[in-house]
């Protein structure tokens, strides 16, 4: 049958492998049988490995099933091969899923039948800390994580790195070309983007089968340095500053808001608690603090214009952001241009 004539499948599985070849063919067998009954396809996408795992994926997909085998020649992490294999995903539906199947693929349908329920764009996994068969050593690292993430970012979900999540096709759509991270955090920025976007995230428990071994299991300590440093760099891109992409009028404001939060609370030092700067500080502070003008009536001053500074710049930050979200397109609130 002639691939356009082909309907397309409701749900599109992504395996991203890396040195599988051992388990990938028995791996791949088991998410189809767990799929039974569904209109599914799976797309396994080898991130450079340096074994047979492409080729005992292809073999997969020359026996029939609905498998797609892609390669990347170079490693380039987990988020560049799920991305990838994105770009061959057709259905409407679009799971991610480890190929080394610690998270059962039974919970693929479980993830579909939640995301009708709750009527959610986004559905991830999160796993049970509190089961045995984590290491004390990794659950601590995880607790940490996930408490960094919650203050950052304030995602509605306890758990941003289980290894299975569903989407709508149209949340990766529009999610994955603000996505810059490509192997330790990519999950952090695509589900802060997905919710940038308006998109409704719920989360549900899932087992793991938990078989790594060591007190963090595959995750290093050089792992965990890039992964906090990636985080904090998604939170720079996911900043007001960056994300929003505000003109030169908007930053203009808000470098003269913060100034005025400074002249106020100097001045209200000021009047609480006078102080006597030495050095440097002394002259810095004779001309920024308006010394050459008797006190109190300096003091006074600098509270009123300090005060000044930030009704003021409220007051303009207000009419930018709100005129940008009178547009239709609010291209010039968001910045975001799809490339």
């Amino acid at each position: 049958m002639p691939e356009a004539h082909v309907p397309a499948p409701e749900l599109s599985v992504i395996l991203p492998a890396f040195n599988e070849d051992a388990h990938i063919h028995a791996n791949i067998l088991r998410v189809c049988e767990a799929l039974q009954g569904l209109r599914y396809e799976i797309i396994v996408v080898d991130d450079g490995s340096n074994d047979n795992t492409y080729i005992e994926s292809q073999r997969a997909a020359e026996s029939g099933l609905p498998v797609r085998a892609v390669r990347q020649e170079q490693n380039r992490g987990k988020g560049a091969s799920l991305f990838h294999g994105f770009e061959f995903a057709r259905g409407e539906l679009v799971a991610f899923l480890d190929s080394d199947l610690e998270i059962a693929p039974e919970n693929l349908t479980t993830l579909m039948e939640v995301m009708r329920e709750a009527d959610a764009d986004v559905v991830a996994g999160v796993k049970d800390l509190q089961a045995n068969q984590f290491p004390p050593l990794r659950r601590l690292m995880s607790r940490g994580y996930r408490a960094m993430v919650a203050f950052l970012f304030g995602l509605t979900i306890t758990d941003t790195q289980t290894g299975i999540k569903l989407f709508r096709r149209q949340v990766l759509a529009d999610a994955i070309p603000r996505v810059s991270a490509r192997r330790f955090a990519f999950d952090i920025e695509l589900l802060v983007a997905a919710s940038r976007f308006g998109y409704r995230i719920v989360e549900r428990p899932v087992e793991i089968n938990y078989r790594r071994h060591g007190g963090l299991g595959r995750v290093n300590l050089a792992q965990l340095f890039n992964m906090t440093v990636d985080t904090l760099a998604i939170f720079y891109r996911a900043s007001f500053w960056h994300w929003l992409n505000p003109g030169l009028l908007a930053q203009t404001w808000m470098v003269l808001f913060v100034t005025g939060v400074f002249l106020a609370g100097v001045g209200f030092a000021k009047l609480l608690t006078p102080t006597i700067p030495q050095g440097f500080a002394k002259h810095f502070f004779y001309i920024a603090l308006l010394q050459f003008i008797p006190s109190p009536l300096r003091d006074w001053l600098i509270l009123i214009l300090g005060i000044a500074f930030v009704f003021i710049s409220l007051l303009q930050l207000n009419k930018i952001v709100m005129s940008a979200f009178g547009k239709h397109d609010r291209d010039d609130l968001s910045g975001i241009k799809h490339k």
